[in-house]
């Protein structure tokens, strides 16, 4: 199914908002039943020839956009972007390695998870689980993952998103693309769960905050306690639709806040939302005001921190890595680092096995809400939670370079003020 025909099928589906397309209750496997795993994830090309295709998968507004004429616009536009972009992505791509080095990292943290999930407790006994990779934009394959499942037997799927804060243009996207492969018979129907955000869960947060702590080591000591964070996250394109009311934006901002809490609030930190457009174009500009702007405030050093990446990906390893690296020196701040990728840490992959384990059996204290011992709140995993309370407004200390009535808003936020651009 192509993402014009996804979007004409989706066009007005409440469920991209909430990411209710699939049961949200655990499926029970019984002794001797299979359980597929599907890792749904980012992806990225592996070759010349799978560009394109990616470039426009990506381009292409998540479905419930646009539709009638506006859609066939949209589809002419990203035909034609993808076709320019082509070259300077594929260039950009082999100055880190190419896509298959992303693509690797996906593949361990998928084998690393299927050797956590065998043995699980609470597991009924000889119910054996397999993964799987899929993204919605082509590689990996939808169709190939559904195709391995039918011959590994499996009898129950389990969808997991890894991708933290859930979106319409992430997760939203990927989940629809399943159900519409289900319906158009090019996967098996069997019983399904999908997993929802885990923008605040316990083993998510303590993983990405020992990143942060071994990429401050990179800083020469004497500065280490003057390093401000400037966290990092993609934005919505639709964000100016009245109708939008996709929860990701409050999600990232509790990721943060989360974050911060955990940490004491002990520095100086920021929040910089990566507009979607012309493939990175935008994200430079978007980047390049916020650290001009910490700049002119004095700091001298900055440690970008991908919030919303569980692995190396593009946008890591050459737009913030190498071209942002270049703005910041040219800005004044000299000492600039990212942090790595969560990629295979023994606690994300933790969080991840909690996650499929809440998926298959009753887990009353995971699904409840109920605050773990560092007091940080576990959303439900199995299905989205309604749009959290933004914490914005108790960062009028903390962030100094935002002003919080014109910093970026999305339409479901509960904060006064009229929305702008992501």
């Amino acid at each position: 199914m192509s993402p014009r025909d996804l979007a004409r099928a989706y066009a007005s589906d409440e469920r991209l908002f909430s990411g209710r397309f699939f049961s949200q209750e655990p499926v029970h496997p019984a002794p001797g039943d299979r359980v597929g795993v599907v890792l749904l994830v980012p992806g990225a090309p592996e070759n010349r020839e799978d560009v394109f295709g990616y470039l426009y998968h990506r381009l292409m507004l998540p479905p419930g956009a646009r539709s009638g004429l506006g859609l066939w616009w949209r589809h002419i536009q990203s035909r034609l972007s993808a076709r320019l972009l082509s070259r300077q992505v594929i260039s950009e791509y082999s100055s880190i390695g190419g896509g298959s080095s992303i693509n690797r990292l996906n593949r361990e943290q998928c084998q690393e998870l299927g050797g956590r999930l065998k043995g699980m407790a609470n597991i009924p006994e000889k119910v054996r689980f397999f993964t799987y990779l899929a993204s919605p934009f082509g590689t990996p394959d939808m169709r190939a993952a559904a195709k391995a499942m039918e011959e590994d037997g499996v009898t129950h799927v389990v969808l997991l998103p890894m991708f933290p804060q859930y979106a319409t243009e992430t997760s939203g996207r990927a989940l629809a693309t399943w159900e519409a492969l289900i319906k158009t018979g090019h996967i098996a129907t069997r019983p399904t769960i999908a997993v929802g955000s885990f923008a605040t869960r316990e083993k998510y947060l303590r993983s990405l905050n020992e990143r942060i702590e071994q990429a401050l080591q990179r800083f020469p000591k004497h500065m280490r306690s003057d390093v401000e964070l400037l966290f990092a996250a993609h934005g919505i394109s639709a964000s100016h639709d009245p109708t939008n009311k996709d929860p990701y934006c409050c999600l990232v901002h509790n990721t943060v806040d989360a974050i911060m809490s955990m940490r004491g609030r002990d520095r100086a930190f920021s929040l910089s939302f990566v507009r979607s457009g012309s493939w990175g174009d935008k994200v430079s500009h978007d980047l390049q005001d916020r650290l001009r702007r910490i700049a002119r405030a004095g700091t001298r050093a900055v440690l970008a921190v991908p919030v919303d990446h569980v692995t190396e990906q593009f946008d890591t390893a050459f737009l913030l890595d190498v071209r942002m690296r270049e703005v910041a020196e040219q800005a004044g701040i000299p000492h600039y680092q990212v942090v790595s990728g969560l990629n295979c840490h023994p606690l994300f992959m933790e969080c991840l096995a909690d996650l499929v384990q809440e998926a298959v059996t009753d887990s009353l204290t995971a699904s409840s809400g109920v605050p773990s011992g560092d007091g940080v709140q576990r959303a439900p995993s199995s299905i989205v939670a309604p749009t959290p309370t933004c914490p914005r407004a108790t960062w009028d200390i903390a962030d100094q370079h935002a002003d919080l009535r014109t910093e970026s808003k999305c339409h479901a936020c509960p904060m006064a003020g009229s929305p702008s651009g992501r």
